[in-house]
């Protein structure tokens, strides 16, 4: 690629960037997610696939592992723990696959997941 196209997707890049750190993560979960993540939409839909897959046991009335849960994510995201629980609270925060969110923060309860325990309590 030469230098100059380049230099201009970089410049786009970081220009994105910064718009992302001025998108209010709790009003605009899943953008500031996709941003922050550098995904793409087949990303998003791989993160919907993934919590829907759980979701589906949930509604059969199945027991989940959340540990598989967790791998999954990590495994196809190259992701560690931290940025699992920042996807699981994105879509909370979003109001989708609420009930997989409520179900992992349950079995990994930490001060992050304190609004998700809260309001599945309440």
């Amino acid at each position: 690629m030469p230098d100059n196209i380049e230099r201009e997707l970089e410049k786009i890049k970081f220009q994105i960037r910064l718009i992302g750190e001025t998108i209010d993560h709790r009003s605009y979960p899943i953008p500031f997610l996709v941003i922050e993540m550098d995904w793409d939409d087949k990303d998003l839909d791989k993160a919907h696939d993934i919590f829907e897959k759980y979701d589906d046991k949930l509604e059969r009335e199945e027991k989940v592992n959340w540990k598989e849960f967790e791998t999954e994510l990590r495994d196809t995201f190259g992701i560690g723990y931290q940025t699992v629980k920042s996807i699981v609270l994105a879509f909370y925060r979003n109001q989708q696959w609420t009930r997989v969110c409520a179900g992992y923060a349950k079995a990994y309860e930490c001060i992050e997941f304190h609004e998700i325990i809260r309001s599945e309590n309440a």
